[in-house]
């Protein structure tokens, strides 16, 4: 199942359509001030959920009175974050593929807590994306073969999600590796370039942050 999240940090609107459009969603959830875009965009969420407290009252109000089937309200008060929330409903769901677009921003606390739930999802055996206009990130914690067309940006950074990454190689890549100890606490995988037409990343044990970057 493909699910898409529309929560509520910065969001490029034609950038956003422009995912919206670029495949099928079996299952779209709000959350929270995403709900503002999606009326904006004129899209229809499966799902409108969050505490609503940085919702506008019109934004909110018309949600319910159109869609008051599809809308959960949880208290300002509670342990999840709305995007936790969100994930949390899509893998109940049975997504195994998740697609977070407003999952970055200025608040770098909510940036890193919904770094956390690409952790979550990869827990629960879903790939899970944050997208922006300039990057999408994902977790890995076995082998990726990357495809230099299919590549998002031209850089591809590698961060240790856990204190090391060991047996790291990367082939097909500008800057290649055999059997790397890559630890937490330095910048060792920032800024790479795909070379050929294919790259691979392997790794013997670990969790590893990929970013698709782009200026």
């Amino acid at each position: 199942m493909n699910s898409m999240i529309i929560t509520g940090g910065q969001i490029d609107l034609p950038f956003a359509k422009t995912i919206l459009e670029s495949q099928a969603w079996d299952l779209v959830i709000s959350a929270d001030l995403g709900l503002h875009f999606c009326l904006e965009a004129g899209v229809v969420p499966d799902v409108i959920l969050g505490d609503f407290d940085s919702v506008e009252p019109k934004d909110l109000a018309y949600a319910q009175e159109h869609y008051p089937e599809r809308l959960f309200r949880f208290p300002a008060e509670k342990d999840e974050t709305d995007t936790e929330l969100a994930v949390d409903c899509a893998l109940r769901a049975g997504a195994d593929r998740i697609t977070i677009l407003g999952g970055t921003g200025d608040r770098m606390d909510h940036v890193l807590g919904n770094v956390q739930m690409l952790k979550k999802a990869l827990d629960a055996g879903a790939v899970c994306f944050l997208m922006d206009p300039h990057n999408r990130i994902r977790m890995i914690r076995e082998d990726l073969t990357m495809n230099r067309e299919a590549q998002f940006g031209d850089y591809v950074s590698l961060i240790p999600f856990t204190p090391e990454v060991e047996g790291l190689s990367l082939t097909g890549f500008v800057y290649e590796v055999e059997d790397l100890t890559l630890q937490s606490g330095t910048a060792r995988g920032i800024s790479n370039e795909i070379r050929d037409e294919e790259a691979l990343i392997s790794f013997q044990n670990g969790i590893l942050l990929v970013i698709e970057s782009r200026d």
